[in-house]
Parts: structure tokens; sequence; C-alpha cells
């Protein structure tokens, strides 16, 4: 098992889908080591609605992912240390920060990570999530964006074919050559990938009204069960426990921020994905800001507690994609 870190200068396979008004890039990235079609951010859901403060189902966020780290002690079990989203059958993007050992900043090794994909709850396995090992973890210091590749169960065998020993032609008779058939697998063992869309060239200005949501732990369920959050992004924040009103923008640079002061979050950092419906396919938009790295506006009346705040990823998916098609080269 290895880390690396760093930037390479290899550019990736892509499929690529144009829309218009606003002009945007929907990137899917295409796997080299399937055949099956590449599609991405299609919910596996009964329907598309979706309901605040109710436990999801299994498949309903096919790309959520948790990452748990263990040390290898039977008296220690794995800790969920980190969220992250599928973005390829073997590929997860996650923020860099809460894969770090706290205090030195070093990363965690990656052969004591494990990635479920496709979790609806804490430790809780189902017939579309599945268990990953690490391969490799690497990270970009300037975004916070850790890519993790996964540890893909090798490929079946090809199906050995025998000519029919009663047929009447030579070319079918027994004494011919067996044939080896491409079983051409579209899952792993079952688990069939469905990797969330990535958003390239977004004016995050056009995205005022949107819905986005975020799994949040569920604070009534002992099983650790995850609901959808719903957070609208509006123009400005409204910071509780001020009679002036004070309002803050919910834009920073390549931030998006919330009031929350309403909703029950958990306070320690998860590295919480952030989705959001884009032109009929779901995408994600960034990860939670690293509490140390939170910005901050001197003077603001606005409590710790009364925002959450996400950094985008777009800026840096030239550097996704080149560490993407550097490990498939």
């Amino acid at each position: 098992m290895s880390i690396r870190a760093g930037r390479t200068r290899v550019m990736a396979t892509l499929r690529v889908f144009l829309t218009v008004a606003p002009i945007v890039v929907i990137l899917a990235i295409t796997p080299t080591a399937t055949g099956h079609q590449c599609y991405c951010g299609v919910r596996q859901a009964q329907n598309e609605s979706i309901y605040p403060d109710v436990p999801i189902e299994p498949g309903e966020w096919p790309w959520h992912t948790l990452i748990y780290f263990w040390a290898g002690s039977r008296l220690d079990p794995p800790a969920k240390i980190c969220e992250g989203a599928l973005i390829d059958e073997r590929f997860v993007l996650a923020a860099a920060h809460c894969l770090t050992v706290r205090g030195s900043g070093d990363l965690l090794p990656s052969d004591q990570l494990v990635v479920h994909v496709g979790a609806v709850s804490v430790q809780q396995d189902h017939e579309r999530s599945r268990r990953f090992q690490v391969r490799n973890v690497t990270v970009e210091d300037e975004s916070d964006l850790a890519l993790i590749e996964l540890v893909l169960p090798r490929a079946p065998e090809p199906i050995r074919i025998m000519p029919d020993s009663g047929s009447a032609s030579d070319e079918t008779s027994g004494d011919g050559p067996a044939m080896d058939v491409d079983p051409s697998p579209v899952s792993v063992g079952g688990w069939k990938p469905t990797p969330v869309c990535l958003v390239d060239a977004l004016d995050l200005t056009t995205l005022y009204g949107t819905e986005m949501y975020i799994l949040n732990q569920s604070q009534r369920n002992r099983l650790g069960g995850y609901e959808p959050v719903r957070l609208l992004l509006s123009e400005y924040l409204l910071c509780s426990g001020s009679t002036l009103a004070m309002k803050l923008r919910s834009i920073n640079g390549t931030t998006v921020s919330f009031t929350i002061n309403d909703l029950n979050l958990p306070s320690h950092d998860r590295g919480t994905a952030l989705y959001f419906r884009h032109q009929g396919t779901w995408a994600l938009l960034g990860f939670t800001v690293s509490r140390a790295n939170r910005q901050w506006t001197p003077g603001s009346v606005c409590l710790p507690n009364d925002i959450i705040t996400f950094d985008c990823l777009y800026p840096a998916l030239d550097w996704v994609m080149e560490n993407f098609a550097d490990t498939n080269s």
C-alpha cells in the first residue's frame, strides 16, 4: 500500500456532456477496467421525492460513502472518520483533512482504511452497498481534497465452453478447440457502481434558490441511520442572536455557506459531502471546510454553530482528472 501526494500532468479520458444556459460541463469519469456504460448522478429510488428527516433506504444515495480507520486490534473496532462520494468504479473523493492523524497532520496509512460505498447507516451492510480496502490516497493540499483508489476484486476468469460432441459438423465436433467467452461483468461481486456527477465551470451565483442536501446521522435511530437534510442556498446568511439581523454573503470565493442554527447537526467535522440536482442528475458540490481553516469575518455576530461552510471542488477538477488518468496509465 502506498500514499502519494502532489500533482501529475496526464490528461484524463472523460465522457463530457455539454449543457446550455448557464454553460457548464458535467463530467463522468469513464472507467477503463470494465466495458459497461458509465453514467452518473442517478438515484436508485422508487421516485425522485426526497423526504428530509426520514432515514434513507438502500440505493437512494448509491454514491454516498463512509470511510473507516481500523488499527488492526480486535479490541479496537473500526472508527468512522470521514465521508466521501464515489466518482468512478474505483475512485472516491473525500476531504483530505479528515484522513489525517490529529496533531501531526500526517495521512493515515491507506492499508488501514476501509471504504463503505452505498452506506445507509453506520456498520450496516445490504445488497446495494460494498466495502473496499484502499490501494492509494492522493491528496491536494490547496483544495483539501483526497482521491482514494479502491482495491477491486479480480475479474472472473473467462468461461470455457466445449463444442457439442454430438454435432455432425467438423467445426463443432468434440475434437475442436474450446472457446473462451468473456462474461463481461457489469458489476463487482454483484455490486453495481453508480457514481455522482462532477460539474465544471460553475458560476455559484446561478445556484441561489437551489435545494442542496447533506446526509446526516440520525439522532433518533440507534443504528445510526442517515437522513437527508435540505439546505437552501440564499444570497445572504441571516445570523441568529442579532437584533440588527446582520447579513453575511453566502458565497465567499470558492466556498458556500448555509444558516443551520435551526438544524441538529453534529459539531465535529467529518468531511460532509454536499449534493445538488443539476440538469436532471445529482452532482457533488464539495465538502465541509476544516474547522481549523474555516473562514471567519472579524466582528461578525454569527456564532460558530450558526453556519456550515463547504469548499467547492470544481476549481480542483483538473487535479482530480490528472491523477485519475495517471493511476490508469
